[in-house]
This record gives C-alpha cells, sequence and structure tokens, in this order.
C-alpha cells in the first residue's frame, strides 16, 4: 500500500504531461487550419482563404490550373504556385492599357498616348523629386521624377541637342586619340564606333552631379514610356538617346521619344536630346 501510494504523485504528473502535451498538438493543428482557411476545409467553400486567393488570380488571369515543375498539388494550389513564379504584369493585373490619340484612336487600335493620357491609359507612379525627399534619396537637384515600377530616377533634361558619344561620356571618334584614333563611325564594326569612357573632361551623363548618374538603357527608356513618361517628365516630346548600341549595326544607337514611345536605331553622330538615370 505504501508503495503504490508513492506512484500516486507520479502518475498524476505523468497525466498531466500527457494532457499538455496533447493540447499543445491540437493548438497547433488549429492554429494551422485557421491559417490556411476560414471554414470547413482549406479548398472547401467560398470562405476558404486559399480558394479566395485562387479566385483572385483568376479574375486577374494570372497562374494556371496546370501541374509544374513541382508537381501536381490540385487546382488551386498549382493556380497559385505558378502565378508566384511567373513574372508580374501591373499593367494586366489593373487590367489598363495604353491609350490612343484623336488621329489614332483605342477603338481602331491605336497605342499612341498624347502628353494629356486618354481616360484609363496604363500609367506607373511617379514621385515628384524636391528638397523635402532629398531629391528622391538622391541628394541631386537635377533629379526630376522617381518611376516607382522601377525604382529609376530620371533627371530633367541635361541637354535638346548632342551625339551619342557626348550623352555617353565616350571619345569622339575622330579625336586622333588612342585607341580609336582618326577613325570614323559610318559603318558596322568600325573601330571609331566603339564606346572609350573619358576618364578626366568627362561629358553627358557621367559629368552630373556627384558623377552617379548614366545614359539610360534602350530598354528602360521604353519602360519609362509605358510608365508614363509622356506627362510625367518635362520636355518628353522629344528622342531621347539610350546608351544601347544596335546588334547588327554598330554605327547606330538607340533612341525613344519618352512622349510617343517611338524608338528607332540613328547614327551616333546624330544629334538627340538626353536625360539621364540613376
Amino acid at each position: 500500500m505504501k508503495s503504490l501510494r508513492t506512484l500516486k504523485p507520479l502518475l498524476h504528473i505523468a497525466l498531466v504531461v500527457c494532457l499538455s502535451i496533447g493540447l499543445l498538438t491540437f493548438g497547433r493543428q488549429v492554429l494551422k487550419v485557421q491559417a490556411e482557411q476560414s471554414g470547413g476545409s482549406p479548398t472547401a467553400g467560398s470562405d476558404s482563404r486559399m480558394k479566395q486567393l485562387a479566385d483572385a488570380l483568376i479574375t486577374s488571369s494570372y497562374g494556371s490550373t496546370a501541374s509544374g515543375t513541382w508537381g501536381d498539388w490540385g487546382a488551386y494550389w498549382n493556380r497559385i504556385n505558378s502565378a508566384a513564379r511567373g513574372a508580374f504584369n501591373d499593367a494586366k493585373a489593373r487590367g489598363l492599357k495604353n491609350g490612343g490619340n484623336a488621329s489614332f484612336p483605342q477603338n481602331v487600335g491605336g497605342i499612341h498616348d498624347d502628353t494629356a493620357l486618354p481616360t484609363g491609359s496604363y500609367t506607373a507612379t511617379w514621385t515628384v523629386c524636391n528638397v523635402g525627399n532629398s531629391y528622391c534619396g538622391t541628394g541631386d537637384s537635377l533629379s526630376e521624377k522617381r518611376d516607382e515600377n522601377t525604382g529609376l530616377v530620371w533627371s530633367t533634361r541635361i541637354s535638346a541637342s548632342a551625339n551619342w558619344f557626348t550623352a555617353n561620356n565616350c571619345q569622339q571618334p575622330s579625336n586622333g586619340v588612342a585607341p580609336t584614333g582618326a577613325n570614323t563611325c559610318t559603318s558596322n564594326n568600325d573601330v571609331g564606333c566603339q564606346c572609350v569612357k573619358l576618364t578626366s573632361s568627362k561629358t553627358g551623363c557621367e559629368a552630373q552631379g556627384d558623377g552617379n548618374w548614366r545614359l539610360p538603357y534602350q530598354k528602360e527608356t521604353m519602360m519609362a514610356y509605358i510608365d508614363g513618361s509622356g506627362p510625367a517628365l518635362s520636355n518628353s516630346a522629344a528622342n531621347h538617346w539610350s546608351s544601347t548600341t544596335t546588334t547588327t549595326a554598330t554605327q547606330n544607337a538607340w533612341y525613344t521619344n519618352l512622349s510617343n514611345g517611338t524608338t528607332n536605331p540613328a547614327t551616333k553622330t546624330s544629334s538627340y536630346a538626353f536625360r539621364c538615370v540613376r
């Protein structure tokens, strides 16, 4: 009898421990279920959080119910997984589009954006750079606006007329300085067409402010137009140089009109406007 009385406290302790473990396990399961859904089961009913997310992706035409590299997780999770792995398109998600203009409107396929964007046209958010936000964090008064879609800060227009070599801080092709020497830039693969960066007496974007400015790439100028550079940036209705050389003709580089989206190659010795990014 004495030994049984001795064991009773131990049995009580063991029972309490078992009950505690059971309650903790049950609590974790409850929390897990609550994290996944607000109703009957993770995939059942309109109040399933997973289903609501999948339905939102369906509405935006994102993702697919098909299996993928992860395997087949079922229609909802396949939709969520494929959407998470895919590229995001803000214009598509928001159902927005580029507008037309009076001479070539949307109803006949127009995609041109005037300075005043038509109603419903896609545009990103542009932040005005000023003293209050330390010129969009650059500390440089050349900063005009930041495209919040790309994070690029765009300068005011630096010049209305300059050749590509000047805009891109490159040695001019016929100045007689090595390695280009007196070579001109008139044909594909001409030595004078390469950009030999100036390290002193800099020009163009790299001569501005604290030296952290650069000439934008062609795709950056095109993205700026898509995001609404026409109305967002001053003096946008002009052809602006990019730093990108054309693939099959090194005597040419790309320019983009930041107001109407036209992008074409031109000889690097041509004169166009330029502005800078950082």
